[in-house]
Protein backbone atom coordinates (compact mmCIF):
# COMPACT_ATOMS: atom_id res chain seq x y z
CA UNK A 1 0.00 0.00 0.00
CA UNK A 2 1.34 3.43 -0.92
CA UNK A 3 2.02 5.87 1.87
CA UNK A 4 -0.20 8.92 1.52
CA UNK A 5 0.08 12.28 3.17
CA UNK A 6 -1.69 12.08 6.51
CA UNK A 7 -5.37 12.71 5.86
CA UNK A 8 -6.89 14.68 8.72
CA UNK A 9 -8.68 17.98 9.41
CA UNK A 10 -6.06 20.73 9.55
CA UNK A 11 -5.85 24.06 11.33
CA UNK A 12 -4.74 27.21 9.52
CA UNK A 13 -1.22 26.78 10.84
CA UNK A 14 -1.08 23.13 9.79
CA UNK A 15 -2.22 23.99 6.26
CA UNK A 16 0.48 26.66 5.96
CA UNK A 17 3.10 24.30 7.37
CA UNK A 18 2.12 21.46 5.04
CA UNK A 19 2.01 23.90 2.11
CA UNK A 20 5.66 24.80 2.64
CA UNK A 21 6.64 21.17 3.15
CA UNK A 22 4.91 20.06 -0.05
CA UNK A 23 6.58 22.92 -1.91
CA UNK A 24 10.01 21.96 -0.60
CA UNK A 25 9.48 18.32 -1.64
CA UNK A 26 8.10 19.14 -5.08
CA UNK A 27 9.76 22.45 -5.92
CA UNK A 28 11.33 21.25 -9.18
CA UNK A 29 7.98 19.99 -10.48
CA UNK A 30 6.04 23.09 -9.47
CA UNK A 31 8.64 25.63 -10.53
CA UNK A 32 9.04 23.72 -13.77
CA UNK A 33 5.35 24.14 -14.54
CA UNK A 34 5.35 27.79 -13.48
CA UNK A 35 8.52 28.61 -15.41
CA UNK A 36 7.58 26.82 -18.63
CA UNK A 37 4.19 28.52 -18.83
CA UNK A 38 4.83 31.98 -17.40
CA UNK A 39 8.45 32.98 -18.02
CA UNK A 40 8.17 33.43 -21.82
CA UNK A 41 5.11 35.65 -21.46
CA UNK A 42 6.63 37.56 -18.55
CA UNK A 43 9.78 38.14 -20.62
CA UNK A 44 7.71 39.58 -23.47
CA UNK A 45 5.79 41.79 -21.01
CA UNK A 46 9.03 43.19 -19.57
CA UNK A 47 10.47 43.86 -23.05
CA UNK A 48 7.29 45.60 -24.21
CA UNK A 49 7.14 47.66 -21.04
CA UNK A 50 10.62 49.04 -21.65
CA UNK A 51 9.95 49.52 -25.35
CA UNK A 52 6.91 51.63 -24.40
CA UNK A 53 8.98 53.65 -21.93
CA UNK A 54 11.63 54.26 -24.59
CA UNK A 55 8.96 55.38 -27.09
CA UNK A 56 7.56 57.73 -24.46
CA UNK A 57 10.98 59.26 -23.74
CA UNK A 58 11.74 59.73 -27.45
CA UNK A 59 8.22 61.07 -28.11
CA UNK A 60 7.59 58.37 -30.71
CA UNK A 61 3.79 58.46 -30.91
CA UNK A 62 3.31 55.50 -33.26
CA UNK A 63 5.78 53.39 -31.29
CA UNK A 64 4.02 54.29 -28.06
CA UNK A 65 0.64 53.26 -29.47
CA UNK A 66 1.94 49.99 -30.90
CA UNK A 67 3.79 49.17 -27.68
CA UNK A 68 0.73 49.92 -25.59
CA UNK A 69 -1.56 47.74 -27.73
CA UNK A 70 0.88 44.84 -27.78
CA UNK A 71 1.37 45.15 -24.03
CA UNK A 72 -2.40 45.00 -23.50
CA UNK A 73 -2.68 41.89 -25.69
CA UNK A 74 0.13 40.11 -23.82
CA UNK A 75 -1.35 41.07 -20.44
CA UNK A 76 -4.71 39.59 -21.51
CA UNK A 77 -3.00 36.40 -22.67
CA UNK A 78 -1.13 36.17 -19.39
CA UNK A 79 -4.16 36.89 -17.21
CA UNK A 80 -6.76 34.81 -19.06
CA UNK A 81 -4.73 31.95 -20.56
CA UNK A 82 -1.21 31.50 -19.20
CA UNK A 83 -1.86 32.08 -15.49
CA UNK A 84 -5.08 30.00 -15.29
CA UNK A 85 -3.33 27.20 -17.19
CA UNK A 86 -0.38 27.34 -14.79
CA UNK A 87 -2.76 27.26 -11.83
CA UNK A 88 -4.70 24.34 -13.24
CA UNK A 89 -1.60 22.32 -14.16
CA UNK A 90 -0.02 23.00 -10.76
CA UNK A 91 -3.25 22.05 -8.97
CA UNK A 92 -3.36 18.72 -10.80
CA UNK A 93 0.33 18.10 -10.10
CA UNK A 94 0.19 18.85 -6.37
CA UNK A 95 -3.03 16.86 -6.00
CA UNK A 96 -1.32 13.84 -7.56
CA UNK A 97 1.72 14.27 -5.34
CA UNK A 98 -0.47 14.79 -2.25
CA UNK A 99 -2.02 11.39 -3.03
CA UNK A 100 1.50 10.00 -3.61
CA UNK A 101 1.14 9.51 -7.35
CA UNK A 102 3.87 10.19 -9.88
CA UNK A 103 3.37 13.10 -12.30
CA UNK A 104 5.66 15.06 -14.60
CA UNK A 105 5.71 18.64 -15.86
CA UNK A 106 4.52 17.69 -19.35
CA UNK A 107 1.74 15.46 -18.02
CA UNK A 108 0.45 18.21 -15.71
CA UNK A 109 0.53 20.87 -18.42
CA UNK A 110 -1.20 18.52 -20.86
CA UNK A 111 -3.96 17.81 -18.36
CA UNK A 112 -4.40 21.52 -17.70
CA UNK A 113 -4.48 22.26 -21.44
CA UNK A 114 -7.41 19.87 -21.89
CA UNK A 115 -9.30 21.83 -19.22
CA UNK A 116 -8.22 25.26 -20.48
CA UNK A 117 -11.69 26.40 -21.57
CA UNK A 118 -13.15 25.64 -18.16
CA UNK A 119 -10.15 27.22 -16.41
CA UNK A 120 -10.64 30.35 -18.49
CA UNK A 121 -14.35 30.53 -17.62
CA UNK A 122 -13.86 29.99 -13.91
CA UNK A 123 -10.93 32.44 -13.70
CA UNK A 124 -12.86 35.20 -15.49
CA UNK A 125 -15.99 34.60 -13.42
CA UNK A 126 -14.13 34.70 -10.11
CA UNK A 127 -11.94 37.60 -11.19
CA UNK A 128 -14.94 39.74 -12.13
CA UNK A 129 -16.69 38.96 -8.87
CA UNK A 130 -13.64 39.77 -6.77
CA UNK A 131 -12.97 42.97 -8.76
CA UNK A 132 -16.56 44.18 -8.36
CA UNK A 133 -16.47 43.20 -4.72
CA UNK A 134 -13.35 45.29 -4.17
CA UNK A 135 -15.16 48.27 -5.70
CA UNK A 136 -17.99 47.70 -3.22
CA UNK A 137 -15.93 48.74 -0.18
CA UNK A 138 -13.46 45.82 -0.45
CA UNK A 139 -15.19 43.44 1.99
CA UNK A 140 -17.42 41.69 -0.60
CA UNK A 141 -14.35 41.09 -2.76
CA UNK A 142 -12.52 39.44 0.13
CA UNK A 143 -15.58 37.30 0.92
CA UNK A 144 -15.87 36.15 -2.70
CA UNK A 145 -12.13 35.40 -2.89
CA UNK A 146 -12.48 33.18 0.17
CA UNK A 147 -15.70 31.62 -1.12
CA UNK A 148 -14.26 30.49 -4.45
CA UNK A 149 -10.83 29.38 -3.22
CA UNK A 150 -11.60 25.73 -4.05
CA UNK A 151 -13.17 26.33 -7.47
CA UNK A 152 -10.07 25.50 -9.54
CA UNK A 153 -9.27 22.39 -7.45
CA UNK A 154 -12.87 21.24 -7.99
CA UNK A 155 -12.53 21.83 -11.73
CA UNK A 156 -9.20 20.01 -12.00
CA UNK A 157 -9.77 17.18 -9.53
CA UNK A 158 -13.48 16.45 -9.91
CA UNK A 159 -13.83 17.52 -13.54
CA UNK A 160 -16.52 20.11 -12.78
CA UNK A 161 -17.60 22.75 -15.25
CA UNK A 162 -16.94 26.37 -14.28
CA UNK A 163 -20.34 27.05 -12.73
CA UNK A 164 -20.43 23.71 -10.94
CA UNK A 165 -16.89 24.23 -9.65
CA UNK A 166 -17.84 27.60 -8.20
CA UNK A 167 -20.97 26.15 -6.61
CA UNK A 168 -18.91 23.29 -5.22
CA UNK A 169 -16.40 25.72 -3.72
CA UNK A 170 -19.17 27.84 -2.21
CA UNK A 171 -20.67 24.76 -0.59
CA UNK A 172 -17.38 23.35 0.69
CA UNK A 173 -15.99 26.64 2.03
CA UNK A 174 -19.11 27.47 4.05
CA UNK A 175 -18.09 27.90 7.68
CA UNK A 176 -14.35 27.89 6.89
CA UNK A 177 -13.90 31.31 5.30
CA UNK A 178 -12.09 32.80 8.30
CA UNK A 179 -9.40 30.15 7.93
CA UNK A 180 -9.20 30.81 4.20
CA UNK A 181 -8.82 34.53 4.86
CA UNK A 182 -5.99 33.90 7.32
CA UNK A 183 -4.14 31.76 4.77
CA UNK A 184 -4.61 34.32 1.98
CA UNK A 185 -3.29 37.09 4.24
CA UNK A 186 -0.25 34.99 5.19
CA UNK A 187 0.59 34.29 1.53
CA UNK A 188 0.09 37.95 0.59
CA UNK A 189 2.33 39.03 3.48
CA UNK A 190 5.05 36.59 2.38
CA UNK A 191 4.88 37.92 -1.19
CA UNK A 192 4.94 41.53 0.03
CA UNK A 193 7.97 41.01 2.28
CA UNK A 194 9.99 39.23 -0.43
CA UNK A 195 9.10 41.82 -3.06
CA UNK A 196 9.90 44.70 -0.70
CA UNK A 197 13.23 43.10 0.20
CA UNK A 198 14.21 42.97 -3.47
CA UNK A 199 13.15 46.60 -3.91
CA UNK A 200 15.26 47.89 -1.01
CA UNK A 201 18.26 45.76 -2.01
CA UNK A 202 18.18 47.07 -5.58
CA UNK A 203 17.44 50.64 -4.46
CA UNK A 204 20.39 50.67 -2.07
CA UNK A 205 22.82 49.15 -4.58
CA UNK A 206 21.77 50.59 -7.95
CA UNK A 207 18.84 52.90 -7.33
CA UNK A 208 15.36 51.61 -8.10
CA UNK A 209 14.64 54.60 -10.36
CA UNK A 210 17.66 54.12 -12.61
CA UNK A 211 17.24 52.22 -15.88
CA UNK A 212 19.24 49.19 -14.76
CA UNK A 213 17.78 49.25 -11.24
CA UNK A 214 14.25 49.54 -12.56
CA UNK A 215 14.84 46.70 -15.01
CA UNK A 216 16.29 44.44 -12.31
CA UNK A 217 13.41 45.21 -9.95
CA UNK A 218 10.85 44.45 -12.67
CA UNK A 219 12.54 41.11 -13.36
CA UNK A 220 12.79 40.35 -9.63
CA UNK A 221 9.16 41.29 -9.02
CA UNK A 222 7.96 39.01 -11.80
CA UNK A 223 10.27 36.32 -10.47
CA UNK A 224 8.53 36.54 -7.11
CA UNK A 225 5.21 35.92 -8.89
CA UNK A 226 6.62 32.82 -10.60
CA UNK A 227 8.22 31.63 -7.35
CA UNK A 228 5.18 32.06 -5.12
CA UNK A 229 2.38 31.09 -7.51
CA UNK A 230 2.76 27.42 -6.49
CA UNK A 231 2.39 28.38 -2.81
CA UNK A 232 -1.11 29.72 -3.40
CA UNK A 233 -1.99 26.69 -5.53
CA UNK A 234 -0.81 24.23 -2.87
CA UNK A 235 -2.72 26.09 -0.15
CA UNK A 236 -5.92 26.12 -2.24
CA UNK A 237 -5.57 22.41 -2.98
CA UNK A 238 -4.99 21.55 0.68
CA UNK A 239 -7.99 23.67 1.63
CA UNK A 240 -10.08 21.76 -0.91
CA UNK A 241 -9.08 18.43 0.62
CA UNK A 242 -9.52 19.79 4.14
CA UNK A 243 -13.07 20.89 3.27
CA UNK A 244 -13.85 17.44 1.91
CA UNK A 245 -12.34 15.68 4.91
CA UNK A 246 -14.42 17.76 7.30
CA UNK A 247 -17.68 17.60 5.38
CA UNK A 248 -17.53 14.40 3.36
CA UNK A 249 -15.20 12.07 5.22
CA UNK A 250 -12.71 12.08 2.36
CA UNK A 251 -9.96 10.71 4.63
CA UNK A 252 -12.06 7.63 5.39
CA UNK A 253 -12.84 7.21 1.71
CA UNK A 254 -9.15 7.27 0.83
CA UNK A 255 -8.34 4.85 3.64
CA UNK A 256 -11.02 2.47 2.42
CA UNK A 257 -9.69 2.63 -1.14
CA UNK A 258 -6.13 2.03 0.03
CA UNK A 259 -7.18 -0.92 2.18
CA UNK A 260 -9.22 -2.40 -0.67
CA UNK A 261 -6.20 -2.14 -2.97
CA UNK A 262 -4.02 -3.70 -0.29
CA UNK A 263 -6.40 -6.61 0.19
CA UNK A 264 -6.65 -7.16 -3.57
CA UNK A 265 -2.87 -7.17 -3.91
CA UNK A 266 -2.50 -9.57 -0.99
CA UNK A 267 -5.18 -11.88 -2.39
CA UNK A 268 -3.38 -12.03 -5.72
CA UNK A 269 -0.15 -12.94 -3.94
CA UNK A 270 -1.88 -15.45 -1.66
CA UNK A 271 -0.84 -13.67 1.55
CA UNK A 272 -2.62 -12.34 4.60
CA UNK A 273 -3.13 -8.55 4.13
CA UNK A 274 -3.41 -8.04 7.89
CA UNK A 275 -0.03 -9.66 8.53
CA UNK A 276 2.56 -7.15 7.33
CA UNK A 277 5.43 -9.17 8.86
CA UNK A 278 4.61 -12.40 7.02
CA UNK A 279 7.64 -14.03 5.41
CA UNK A 280 7.39 -15.22 1.81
Amino acid sequence: MQTLEKMEPMSTGQILDRTLKLYSRNWSLLLGISAVLTLPVVGIMIALNYYTQYALQTENGSGLMIGGLLNLVVICIYGFVTYPLAQGASTFAISERYLNKEVGVGQAIGFGWRRLGTLFNVSVSIGLRVFLGMLLLIVPGIVWACTYIAAIPAVMIEGCKARDGMSRSRELSLGRRKSVFGILVAIWALSFVIDLSFYFAIDLSLGAKTFIGGLLYTVASQGVVVLLMPVGVIAATLLYYDFRIRKEGFDLEMLQQAMSADFAEAANEGSDPMNKNQEF
